[in-house]
């Protein structure tokens, strides 16, 4: 095993792939839909990492509309539909991603994925960039009844790969992940690049990685 952790849970947007471009072509013509202007793809990146509601709800703000007259439940509905056409355009895979899950896996590292993206549409990209078979789990932000920074969806990634926290590991790229690892007291690591609002070595995270091919050395 190498001294790697048993299991891994991996993050997905800002740690694994590159989803801006694509979250941010769908929110922008949902809200082309609603009258307003488009956001800049670097204004959208800032807003990723809490759900597609979130997203929905800093993208109205960021433009200017009050959302007391718009169902939040039609939004997300016809966001949903609009990205679902569009979430594998131009999301990629980071730089050595590919080579590190290869990697763990032949480690015999059991790694999963837990995330705030619909397990639908994660599990769509996953195997458009070809990478689903490197996880025996995938946990969405509608998989369970609670989304991180609420520790369910971890603890379940934990029981589906049947590993103890204490020999687990979170890889993510914000204050959300750090706080989801700590709820289950299992070590912790961020992206540098990742889709953070706050510098990734403020998150008192146990490690900050600039590329994926060094989380090889500090897992």
């Amino acid at each position: 095993m190498n001294g790697y952790p048993a299991a891994i849970i991996w993050d997905l947007d800002g740690t694994l792939i590159d989803s801006a471009a694509d979250l941010a072509q769908a929110l922008n013509t949902l809200l082309r839909e609603h009258g307003c202007a488009a956001l800049a793809d670097d204004q959208v990146r800032t807003m990723i990492g809490d759900g597609v509601q979130k997203l929905i709800e800093r993208g109205f703000r960021a433009a200017g509309v009050a959302m007391g007259g718009i169902r939040m439940q039609d939004v997300t509905a016809r966001f949903m539909l609009i990205y679902s056409a569009c979430a594998t355009d131009k999301t990629r895979l980071y730089p050595g991603a590919r080579s590190v899950l290869q990697a763990f896996s032949d480690a015999g590292v059991h790694q999963g994925i837990c995330t705030n993206k619909p397990e639908g549409i994660t599990k769509k990209i996953l195997s458009s960039l070809s990478i689903a078979h490197y996880f025996d789990v995938v946990v969405g932000g509608d998989t369970t009844a609670a989304k991180k920074p609420d520790p369910l969806p971890l603890r379940s990634c934990l029981e589906a790969l049947n590993a103890a926290p204490q020999d687990s590991m979170m890889i993510g790229d914000s204050a959300v992940d750090v706080a989801t690892a700590r709820a289950m007291n299992i070590p912790v690591g961020v992206a540098s690049y990742g889709y953070a609002r706050t510098p990734a070595r403020s998150l008192g995270a146990d490690f900050v990685f600039d590329t994926l091919p060094s989380v090889l050395k500090q897992a």
